[in-house]
């Protein structure tokens, strides 16, 4: 897999937008599997990352009670992890569906929806930061939606922000989810 990351070593924040699918690795079925094969991919980019800079710190947009991709090699590497995701509990308190997606088709008008992932934007803004105290490097992953607030928010703190569509990339293929 070929991937041009500028590794220059000097503090960087590296934000990678995602479908979510690619997040976790599906348990239960080899690591050949078909299903698991663009998550392997995932996890190799997310590897050449860390390989590449001396990355302090993993937050991430991910569903809570599973173990994600990033999660895991944070784990192995001995890197700080967060997840930013807004818990359940408070998402149930501002009436946020539980869904992580919002049906496109329901009868939610999209002003609301607007205005719940502006909620849940600002709670992962909020949380990274915190998380990014001293850091030289970091990582963030999150839904490609939320790259502009999450790079945004970074500028603020980091020399340089790189951000990464991973669903815009040659090796991501869709028909793989």
């Amino acid at each position: 897999m070929e991937t041009t990351l500028d590794l220059r070593p000097y503090q960087v924040a590296v934000v990678i937008g995602v479908d979510h699918k690619i997040q976790h690795a599906i348990s239960g079925i080899p690591s050949n599997d078909p299903r698991n094969l663009l998550r392997l991919r995932f996890h190799d980019f997310l590897g050449e990352i860390t390989d590449g800079y001396p990355v302090d710190v993993i937050c991430e947009e991910a569903k809570h009670g599973a173990e994600s991709i990033a999660e895991t090699l944070a784990d192995r590497g001995r890197i700080r992890y967060r997840n930013i995701e807004m818990p359940p509990k408070r998402r149930a308190e501002l009436g946020i569906p539980p869904l992580y997606t919002i049906d496109p088709e329901s009868e939610i008008p999209p002003e609301q929806k607007a205005q719940w992932n502006q909620q849940r934007e600002a709670h992962m803004v909020y949380e990274l930061l915190r998380a990014i105290e001293g850091a030289r490097a970091l990582i963030v992953v999150c839904g490609v939606i939320h790259m502009p607030a999450i790079g945004q928010a970074l500028r603020t703190k980091f020399a340089r922000v790189e951000q990464y569509d991973v669903t815009k990339l040659a090796w991501f293929d869709e028909t793989l989810l």
